[in-house]
């Protein structure tokens, strides 16, 4: 193959699909031209958190573990704010990727409209609120009084730049359900690059840049976030994705913004809850004899297990899109074969996974923390108990990225709140605390969970229910 045909191949397969692509071709070549770029994204993520860590640890004692220790701290309050983004976000795709499977583009260019003046309303009332109580909420967080003040000092300019933030993230939302996931990568790219550039110049006071700290870490991001929100706005309003974003479009809609938050609510709130239940959960396991060595190898494990998520959460976003615009197609068909070979793609991963994570559990658990024989043991327990449950969550997340694509985001909650509070949380108390199996107890809960959730999950897959499209049907022209 010559280096030109070779390029022309690697473009068509794994450039960004066409319209008709996405409704008529092979579906998982497709979920994974679709996937790889969320793949890379989530990947873009985690290395953007990774670098603020890293730099701030290189400050001097004792700045470095209270900056470190404050971003710990602040984290939890961004998580549960952001929790509303993602909700809006999955009605987004849900509404935005069935008009667009049914060919009405306005009301997709107006559902885009909605979706970003929903988000930048909601982003300044959250951060003004986020920065004048920031002071008093991260005192009662706090328990060592001495990052505190970062924490606040960290927070405060997130909150002043979160719409900024928030009109980033709507644009790789958008473009998802559109059903091009290349641009939002290329631009998360370009942030994350920016921020890791700038970091060191603010959190040290290189050139003419003073010295701030851990605040110069939040400018960072904010002005790395905001550079990629300019460019999205203007990416959109020119029209060269297939969607262009109007000032019309940013009118408030009564009837669009109840189904905004009819579909994205439930989302919303099976992020919080899964947020505190997580938090529940790791209070238990505090709770249980060498609470040191349990939390290091729960945090470890943890770590090395959401590694090897990437490759299916971006599946499960792309499958939601995939499914989304069959829908609105009319193509039920379609979409039931997509959610069929999605599940089977994504539980056949995560047997690999667990197998592979199963014959390497003390070389990676090793990788981490290598002189602590006791935490060792633990994570390789861990990893090996939780293997179980691997192909099952395969099957919860297909089946989630199913529902949220169809815009049944309800039922995503139920099972959401199902898998983690009426039986992970129970389990881990009757295995752990009442057999006394300790952390192995804990283990096991987490793995039966998945098992139990991933079964609940394809019976609901099963029933069908879900075929039935969140938007209204095209109103018939009078004779």
């Amino acid at each position: 193959m010559t280096k030109n045909g070779l390029y022309a191949y690697l473009k068509q397969r794994m450039g960004r699909p066409s319209k008709e692509e996405i409704l008529e071709g092979d579906i998982v070549p497709l979920m994974f031209k679709l996937g790889w770029p969320l793949m890379v994204a989530n990947l873009l993520q985690t290395a953007y958190n990774l670098a603020d860590t890293l730099w701030l640890g290189r400050l001097p004692f004792p700045e470095n573990t209270l900056s470190v220790g404050a971003m710990s701290l602040a984290w939890p309050f961004i998580f549960l704010l952001l929790s509303i983004e993602l909700g809006l976000g999955i009605a987004a795709v849900a509404l935005i990727s069935q008009h667009v499977g049914a060919k009405r583009f306005e009301e997709a260019n107006e559902d885009a409209g909605q979706l970003y003046m929903l988000l930048i309303v909601l982003s300044v009332v959250l951060g003004i609120i986020g920065y004048l109580v920031t002071p008093r909420a991260m005192a009662l967080l706090g328990e060592e009084g001495d990052i505190v003040p970062y924490a606040v000092s960290y927070l405060q300019v997130i909150f002043l730049g979160f719409p900024l933030l928030l009109i980033f993230a709507a644009f790789s939302f958008i473009l998802r359900a559109w059903g091009d996931t290349i641009t939002p990568m290329a631009l998360m790219s370009l942030t994350v690059i920016l921020n890791i550039i700038l970091d060191p110049f603010l959190i040290f006071g290189w050139g003419p840049f003073p010295a701030m700290g851990i605040r110069g870490a939040a400018i960072a991001t904010v002005f790395s976030r905001g550079i990629g929100a300019v460019i999205s706005i203007y990416i959109l309003s020119s029209g060269r994705t297939g969607l262009e974003l109007k000032l019309q479009y940013l009118e408030p809609n009564l009837d669009k913004i109840k189904k905004f938050f009819k579909i994205g609510l439930p989302a919303t709130g099976a992020r919080v809850f899964d947020a505190v239940g997580f938090v529940v959960l790791t209070a238990l396991l505090a709770r249980l004899p060498q609470q040191r060595d349990v939390l290091a190898a729960y945090g470890i494990g943890s770590r090395i297990i959401n590694i090897t998520f990437v490759l299916i959460f971006g599946l499960g976003i792309a499958l939601s899109t995939m499914v989304g615009q069959a829908l609105g197609a009319d193509k039920t068909g379609r979409a039931d074969r997509i959610a069929k070979k999605g599940i089977v793609l994504m539980a056949g991963f995560m047997a690999i996974i667990s197998l592979a994570l199963v014959v390497l559990r003390y070389r990676l658990v090793t990788f981490f923390i290598p002189d602590a024989p006791d935490v060792i043991e633990m994570g390789a327990s861990f990893l090996l108990i939780l293997a179980i449950g691997g192909p099952f969550f395969g099957i919860f997340e297909a089946v989630s990225g199913t529902l949220n694509g169809a815009g049944h985001t309800l039922k995503q909650m139920f099972l959401s709140i199902t898998r983690l509070w009426a039986i992970r949380i129970p389990l881990v108390w009757i295995l752990a605390f009442l057999f006394v199996m300790h952390s192995s107890g804990v283990w096991m809960a987490i793995a039966f969970s998945n098992v139990i959730a991933g079964s609940a999950a394809y019976v609901v897959y099963k029933r069908g229910e879900w075929k039935e499209k969140v938007i209204s049907k095209r109103p018939e022209k009078p004779l």
